[in-house]
């Protein structure tokens, strides 16, 4: 438990607000934010900003809580975050991707079938060939005879990033939360194994718990305090297209299984594309996000429309209006670092993707561990000690 240092969390994006939501909740002790810029400026506000009850039991189970935040806080909106329900439809075009659809949706059929069904996903999915997806969903755009395959996920959709994470940041306003934008974390201070404080613009800060939930900064701050996470990056680049004429529905989100690229229709009318690179954690590099600025890789961009092109072929007479570019987190099991590092007093929530659905769990988590030397429920499947060489202060 904190004593006179209080709790300071690195990072106001939405994780970051929602760790400090959930310690506000719990403590009369101070909990303190400090963020380099604007409040969910940055990885949060570039989000596509999905929610879906895909991912193992562990993201499953933390997905179900998050549902039932995000529930209360539509119920009674402070920034209007909103919540549209597309669907996720993952189609192939070779024969190999259409096998590989089908053999996802067979295991998980498999597991389904010995798994404890309270624990696991249990939402529709199903395998779709490609003579019956007229007849399955509204896709007018879509030319069937390059689909090989594919699958869909109806209880699929997407919110308002930012204006969600501002839900977290008024609420915990409410609870004493202190927000400090414009104000960087520039070092940590360890001693023996335990850290002592933190320095804030070159002022140091008595501190005894420090968490980093800085997303692509992640790799930094926890490096000040001694910790080498097992994190790396992907660029998640984000290209706005205006349709000639207004699309007069919903879009599912249409992934392509063998490229990565991805479309989806914003409430605004504009379609949204972006890559999220098929070859996973070993594909992924590391890179400095104070250096990546918003332009879409040109190389990148010329593919990714050539594949929407030969998908939804009307997507040529769309113009560019805008771009953007995130940097995505990557961890080896897909499953976010959250929570006890070795550095007693030092602490982290580290994603692999999903930060915002995931956000709301890992608040819980973290205030379970450090209010209450609890691990909580998730901790076998989050806490950094399961890879081999890391271990946590426990």
């Amino acid at each position: 438990m904190s004593g006179r240092g209080g709790y300071h969390v690195v990072g106001g994006g939405i994780v970051g607000a929602s760790i400090a939501y959930h310690l506000g909740r719990r403590t009369d002790e101070a909990v303190h934010v400090y963020e380099k810029g604007e409040l969910a400026s940055e990885t949060t506000r570039k989000s596509l900003a999905f929610f879906g009850f895909y991912g193992d039991e562990t993201q499953y189970r933390m997905k179900r809580y998050g549902m039932e935040m995000y529930n209360d806080f539509l119920a009674s909106p402070r920034a209007d975050p909103g919540y549209i329900t597309t669907g996720l439809l993952s189609v192939s075009t070779t024969a190999e991707g259409a096998r590989a659809l089908r053999e996802e949706v067979t295991e998980r059929e498999d597991r389904l079938a010995e798994a404890d069904r309270t624990n696991v996903d249990t939402s529709p999915v199903d395998f779709v060939a490609p003579e019956e997806l007229e007849r399955s969903a509204v896709l007018p755009f879509l030319d069937t005879d390059v689909v090989t395959g594919s699958v869909f996920r109806p209880q699929v959709g997407y919110l308002r990033p930012r204006e969600m994470a501002l839900e977290f940041v008024e609420r915990a306003r409410d609870e004493g939360v202190v927000f400090h934008d414009h104000t960087a974390v520039t070092d940590l201070t360890v001693e023996d194994g335990v850290l002592s404080g933190l320095s804030v613009d070159g002022e140091w800060r008595p501190a005894d718990d420090v968490i980093s939930a800085a997303g692509p900064w992640n790799p930094r701050i926890a490096a000040m305090a001694g910790v080498d996470l097992p994190v790396k990056h992907t660029l998640a680049p984000v290209l706005e297209l205006e349709p000639s004429e207004p699309i007069p529905y919903t879009l599912p989100w249409i992934t392509h299984r063998e490229s990565g690229f991805s479309i989806r229709r914003n409430v605004d009318g504009r379609v949204l594309m972006t890559n999220h690179p098929p070859g996973g954690h070993e594909d992924a590099t590391e890179y400095d996000p104070d250096t990546i600025d918003d332009s879409f890789p040109p190389d990148l961009r010329r593919r990714g429309l050539e594949v929407l092109e030969s998908l939804l072929p009307t997507v040529e007479t769309f113009d560019v209006v805008d771009e953007r570019v995130g940097v995505r987190s990557s961890t080896p099991d897909k499953n976010p670092v959250v929570g006890w590092t070795h550095v007693d007093g030092f602490s982290v929530a580290a994603f692999s993707t999903s930060g915002i659905q995931l956000a709301p769990a890992t608040g819980k988590v973290l205030a379970s561990q450090l209010i209450d030397d609890d691990p909580s429920e998730f901790y076998e499947g989050l806490s950094i000690s399961r890879f081999e060489s890391y271990e946590d202060h426990r």
